[in-house]
């Protein structure tokens, strides 16, 4: 399907039938245009045709990245010379790997169906492939150190390697990833394009930011009963510590027409859980003039009474203000009772350094909004150990807050200085007082159990995975606590079935089941 644009045709053509000729020469290019525009959609890719990679300097890769969107949706890119590897064409074998958070796991699958569809070979291994694609977290020092490790190791393997995600989007100069074609997280849409190029030898650059990626494209899920759907990337806060927010940039929302089609979409495919996902799920709409408890609103309407949906992570400020109405979507009967709100910390004066834009009183104000409504829901939160400036009566605080609410799932994490915030500049704390820190939120956090509650009950169970290493299938309750079965098998995953809790643990409970399949 290329078009060479090299060839050529000599006609010998009289004076007199010049009249005659030209209408066909017109007519000719404009079948040849025609062509090109269809086939060819690699030409808003700037090829450097170097000859010795040593002259090519990393800041040539790098230009222009900034440049503005040209022409419709695509935009400007930048592509140098390396070593060959693999083998190029639709037939090579491609490496899938996502690290993160849902959103990236949502588009690590849209860019697994785009290339599939258009026919690459998709590999579970390193060894099998001719390129690894890696899908990038840069939350942490420690993701961002393990994918450039796998970057580095595919390279050494004479793989053609692929870094997308936050890591590249983030930070343009990372180091340790030369070797690898970078593809920005508005750019997924264009993954075919630079894994080709890539094959054929060339490290392509795409990290301007251009219009939200379409939701319409194909997708291998990680889980085929789960659609995990986007509905906004971005944020409208700006904290101190973060570095996704120079990555996913600003809040951006999907239409709800977009999302709903979407859901739909995948429902004919034939999934049984839908979970939304974005950088903050209470700011969604606010650039597009609706808001969350309108779209959630809808999206309950279309839902079969065998299909539950699933919210995702929002920041209290925004999603304080549809508390009522968030607390009566969790009450719906194909709605999980799950929210995940970062607190990060107890101490308002640390969080007022975090530039968090709320206060404890904010977070608790939504706890105890929902919990109103849905007593025991899964809401889980974050918590920073050790972030600078943290005093030990701020700590103390933060375990204040942890011992109020009990929370059954808390993400404790120690301060990473990310490279480009406000916080990388800030004082550090002694690593002996933040890894103290750390250990006493977790002793707080495994001191009490919010499941045995459930010992002796009997839930309602939506099974949704099978674990094969310890043959057991595992679900939810619409509180979303985590259940396992050992006795049932995998023919029952889709299912909804009655469930006898039997043993709890800190994080999952054990049952038996008792009722029929739904």
């Amino acid at each position: 399907g290329h078009v060479r644009s090299g060839s050529s045709v000599v006609f010998s053509l009289g004076m007199s039938s010049l009249r005659f000729a030209i209408p066909c020469l017109v007519g000719a290019a404009l079948v040849l245009f025609v062509v090109r525009r269809k086939f060819v959609r690699r030409e808003t890719l700037n090829v450097d045709q170097h000859s010795d990679e040593s002259d090519v300097e990393e800041g040539v890769a790098l230009e222009d990245l900034s440049a503005p969107s040209t022409g419709q949706g695509q935009s400007r890119g930048h592509v140098r010379r390396r070593p060959t590897s693999g083998r190029p064409g639709p037939l090579a074998k491609v490496h899938v790997k996502s690290f993160g958070c849902s959103h990236n796991t949502s588009d690590a699958e849209f860019m697994a169906g785009l290339l599939q569809e258009y026919g690459y070979q998709l590999v579970d291994s390193v060894d099998e492939a001719d390129l690894c694609l890696y899908n990038s977290c840069t939350v942490k020092n420690p993701s961002q150190e393990a994918v450039v490790n796998l970057v580095q190791s595919a390279a050494n393997k004479q793989k053609g390697v692929v870094l997308a995600g936050c890591v590249p989007q983030g930070d343009r100069s990372v180091a340790g990833v030369h070797q690898a074609s970078l593809l920005g997280v508005t750019q997924i849409d264009r993954v075919v394009e630079v894994v080709e190029e890539t094959l054929k030898g060339n490290r392509v650059v795409l990290l301007a930011k251009k219009a939200l990626p379409s939701l319409d494209l194909p997708k291998i899920r990680h889980n085929r009963l789960v659609e995990i759907v986007p509905v906004n990337t971005g944020c409208l806060g700006n904290c101190s510590y973060c570095k996704t927010k120079h990555a996913r940039g600003t809040l951006g929302s999907y239409t709800k027409a977009a999302v709903l089609k979407r859901i739909k979409d995948a429902i004919e495919d034939g999934i049984t859980q839908v979970w939304l996902t974005s950088e903050d799920l209470g700011a969604y709409g606010l650039d597009i003039g609706t808001n969350i408890a309108e779209l959630l609103d809808e999206i309950v309407q279309i839902l079969p009474k065998h299909v539950m949906l699933r919210l995702g992570m929002t920041n209290p400020p925004y999603m304080l203000q549809h508390v009522k109405s968030l607390g009566r979507v969790l009450q719906h009967p194909q709605v999980f009772e799950f929210l995940h709100v970062p607190v990060q910390s107890g101490s308002d004066k640390v969080l007022h350094k975090m530039v968090r834009e709320y206060t404890v009183q904010d977070f608790d104000a939504l706890v105890e909004g929902i919990q109103q409504y849905v007593p025991h829901a899964t809401i889980a939160t974050d918590v920073i150990c050790g972030f600078p400036s943290e005093t030990e009566q701020d700590h103390q605080e933060t375990l204040e807050l942890l011992k109020r609410w009990q929370l059954p799932a808390v993400n404790i994490s120690q301060f990473y200085p990310r490279p480009g915030t406000p916080a990388a500049s800030m004082t550090k704390l002694d690593s002996r007082t933040v890894k103290q820190r750390s250990r006493e939120v977790t002793e707080l956090f495994n001191s009490y159990s919010t499941t045995e509650r459930l010992r002796g009950s009997t839930v309602l169970v939506w099974f949704d995975e099978f674990d094969l290493k310890r043959s057991q299938i595992v679900g939810h309750t619409k509180q979303y606590t985590k259940v396992v079965v050992p006795a049932l098998g995998p023919e029952a995953l889709g299912s909804c079935r009655m469930v006898k809790v039997v043993d709890t643990s800190k994080w999952h409970v054990v049952g038996k089941l008792v009722g029929s399949a739904t």
